[in-house]
């Protein structure tokens, strides 16, 4: 059955119409179909023929306000699935010095920050001491409470800073029965960084609160069993 298209001042036969548009007729026929559907156009079967006429312009705010309206019902569905869709943690891997510098730098995202040191190694991974100065400097202007554990005979330069040197900086040094081979960065974003020397070259962030709580309490056992820095130490 021949199909012809009615827009209104005249009918206008398919074939020439897609030949003038440059569409194919099979993807005509479907973007017609699917205005009728959406109640854009009219159908009418007319001695033979099927017709189409456009329907009043005022039907497109009407389809919007329909689609706005059925969103906003499936809106509490949509947010129930982001809600535990955003509880999963989120897990960054970095390897070697420079990506691994972006642990790092979160301190600069944070108010409070503590550190397990384990090893001047890891620092030299990350950049060194000249890195380190530089994060050191920054967090004075902005204010950033750092706690720090590190550990005797393995102690790296910390940036020129000492204990006691700024109020905002606090060390101590674990017992000599511990050894930790990879540092750690717990910090009040709610993520915590593991940073690795040399021999592995690989550090891993990871945002999630249950596990921000769970190794900030750690820290702070381990704290508790560190010997305070005397001043100048560090």
């Amino acid at each position: 059955m021949p199909t012809v298209f009615f827009d209104g001042a005249g009918d206008v036969q398919l074939a020439g119409f897609a030949a003038r548009s440059g569409v194919k007729r099979t993807s005509i026929y479907y973007f017609i179909d699917r205005l009728v559907e959406l109640g854009l156009i009219d159908q009418a079967e007319i001695r033979g023929r099927t017709h189409y006429k456009a329907r009043p312009p005022e039907n497109i705010i009407e389809l919007q306000k329909r689609r706005l309206a059925e969103l906003e019902q499936a809106l509490p569905e949509f947010l129930s699935l982001y809600n535990v869709s955003t509880k999963k943690p989120k897990i960054s891997y970095f390897e070697g010095p420079v990506q691994m510098q972006q642990i790092m730098l979160e301190e600069w995202k944070s108010h409070e920050v503590l550190w397990i040191w384990p090893t001047e190694q890891v620092v030299e991974m990350v950049g060194g001491s000249e890195l380190m100065g530089k994060i050191v400097q920054r967090d004075i202007e902005l204010g950033i409470h750092l706690r720090a554990i590190r550990f005797r005979g393995q102690a790296a330069e910390w940036g020129g800073a000492k204990h006691g040197e700024m109020a905002n900086r606090d060390l101590r040094f674990a017992p000599a029965s511990m050894d930790i081979p990879m540092a750690i960065g717990i910090f009040d974003t709610g993520k915590v960084g593991f940073l690795t020397s040399r021999k592995e070259g690989f550090g891993i962030l990871i945002e999630s609160l249950e596990l921000y709580q769970t190794m900030k309490m750690l820290f702070e056992v381990f704290w508790a069993q560190s010997e305070p820095a005397k001043l100048g130490e560090g």
